[in-house]
């Protein structure tokens, strides 16, 4: 991706997608959707989106302010992203982000498919820097995330 077609938060001429509070940037097969309202991105946020955008299964990643989603799926004329837990089809996770307290909240996850739970996990924290938190709150997985926090003791469970 070209370094100018990055640029989150410079004016844009009048018309283009990004003057009109959105910017469409694809990393692999993924586009990425940034609101007027979270521009310009953390360079944390941002780096997140990428290393979702390049899962495979993902085709879609929209960053909110304090929100970032992404699916492999999207619903309603919005185009949300999925993450409700027990989807039958979707690949997704929803996160809350808190960049000034350096902390992100797993919100929702979704894997129809074995293995792309894991991937996303990484994709988010290969993303932080070593100071964020990183919190579960409520896990409805059945031992899921007791599984990533085996692997990964930045996390914490809250519930």
């Amino acid at each position: 991706m070209r370094r100018e077609e990055y640029q989150m938060g410079k004016r844009q001429a009048p018309g283009s997608k990004a003057a009109t509070g959105r910017r469409g940037l694809t990393e692999g097969n993924a586009e990425i959707s940034v609101t007027r309202s979270a521009k310009p991105a953390h360079p944390v946020v941002r780096q997140i989106a990428e290393n979702l955008a390049k899962i495979d299964a993902i085709r879609t990643v929209k960053v909110t302010r304090g929100f970032l989603e992404a699916s492999s799926e999207t619903s309603g004329a919005r185009k949300r992203p999925v993450a409700k837990p027990g989807h039958p089809t979707a690949v997704g996770v929803s996160l809350i982000l808190a960049e000034d307290r350096k902390e992100i909240q797993f919100y929702e996850m979704t894997s129809a498919v074995k293995g792309y739970g894991s991937r996303m996990v990484e994709a988010v924290l290969n993303g932080l820097p070593k100071d964020w938190k990183i919190f579960v709150l409520m896990d409805w997985s059945d031992g899921f995330w007791k599984v990533m926090k085996r692997r990964h003791r930045r996390i914490v469970l809250m519930s």
